[in-house]
């Protein structure tokens, strides 16, 4: 049986992959969970929201943000689109390569592997990282 959660808070100490949760009116279900935060995606794919799990010292979903917010336009279209709202992280979908069998170019692969492999093709079909402070840093 689903569990529905209406988000008032954006910390999610405990959460289970069978929760709905409703976030501005729309129904979002359990994605994917990082190191630091759960990943929820809405219906139709075209959207995520991250919230931070566990009790954190750094508010990872702000210094997401932040290097968006910071990021040269050229830079920029290598990011997946990034807002933030009350703390929580609302994102375009990407989907991740690692759910995903398309081919990459050896440039798109040594960009992927730059990126830790947090990266996923958006809609218009272009590689971009999604989890922005592994950008380029390997």
């Amino acid at each position: 049986m689903n569990k529905i959660a209406s988000i008032v808070q954006h910390n999610m100490d405990e959460f289970c992959k069978d929760e709905i949760v409703i976030y501005k009116g729309e129904t979002y279900t359990f994605f994917d969970s990082g190191l630091t935060r759960n990943v929820f995606v809405n219906e139709d794919k075209t959207r995520v929201i991250k919230f931070l799990n566990g009790d954190r010292i750094i508010d990872h979903n702000q210094e997401e943000f932040d290097i968006y917010e910071n990021a040269s336009e050229e830079k920029k279209k290598e990011l997946a689109i990034t807002t933030i709202d009350v703390g929580i992280i609302e994102q375009e979908f990407c989907n991740p390569v690692k759910f995903d069998e398309r081919k990459m170019t050896i440039k798109q692969m040594l960009f992927a592997r730059s990126c830790r492999h947090e990266v996923g093709w958006n809609k218009n079909g272009e590689l971009v990282c999604f989890d922005l402070n592994e950008y380029k840093r390997y």
